[in-house]
């Protein structure tokens, strides 16, 4: 019977193979690796802190307008002493000054932080007619220039009437002005109106065209006293 015996195990193989990967390489290698990735981890967060903020653009905010329907629209006739004009005004505004001794209203519309303006002068007899009071409207309007963007004068006639109507557009406190006489030219009237309010013009176009409708009403209504 043939016993195998076990084969002797070679210390030159041992030997061998410590000369091709030392005992200390994995340790080795794993400190080499550590040393590498903490100086990049650390550049990755300096990065992720230095990188351009770039702000994210709110949507602008528009103040809530409440505006009347024209079924809603309703309106009072006017009749003062002191003017020779009879007109109708929108219930929507309150008349705060009517001067007794010149013909000079003012009507506050508090819900759209704006007033009217309204004067009536007798234009002096004598060859120049309506023109100086037309032009010195027009230097009036034209003040505006320094902050509007255009100003747009256009002519209208009417049976109670014929002046300018003047649209300024931009930032300014007056969107619209007219200027208008009575069919003999005797008497000038002028009405605009003012927004008390630093809220930006395109926020209130809608509150803008209500107005000029309503100023469009008004001049319509016009009755002049002779």
């Amino acid at each position: 019977m043939v016993i195998d015996q076990e084969r002797p195990f070679s210390t030159t193989a041992v030997f061998r193979l410590n000369e091709r990967f030392p005992l200390n390489t994995v340790s080795t290698f794993s400190m080499s690796y550590r040393l590498y990735l903490f100086p990049l981890l650390i550049s990755l967060l300096l990065l992720s802190a230095c990188e351009e903020y770039i702000p994210t653009a709110r949507p602008r905010a528009y103040p809530r307008i409440d505006l009347p329907a024209q079924a809603d629209r309703s309106y009072s006739r006017l009749e003062s002493s002191t003017c020779p004009i009879s007109i109708e005004l929108p219930d929507a505004g309150k008349i705060t000054r009517n001067l007794v001794d010149s013909c000079w209203v003012d009507i506050s519309f508090e819900a759209y932080a704006l007033t009217w303006h309204l004067t009536v002068r007798d234009i002096a007899p004598g060859p120049e007619g309506v023109a100086p009071y037309l032009e010195d409207h027009r230097k009036l309007v034209y003040k505006h220039s320094k902050k509007a963007s255009r100003i747009e004068s256009e002519p209208f006639e009417g049976p109670n009437g014929n002046g300018f109507w003047f649209d300024i557009y931009g930032e300014v406190g007056t969107p619209t002005q007219i200027f208008m006489t009575d069919p003999q030219e005797r008497y000038s009237l002028v009405l605009s109106f003012y927004y008390q309010t630093a809220t930006a013009r395109d926020s209130l176009a809608p509150i803008t065209q209500y107005m000029k409708e309503e100023m469009q009403h008004a001049i319509s209504t016009i009755e002049w006293k002779y």
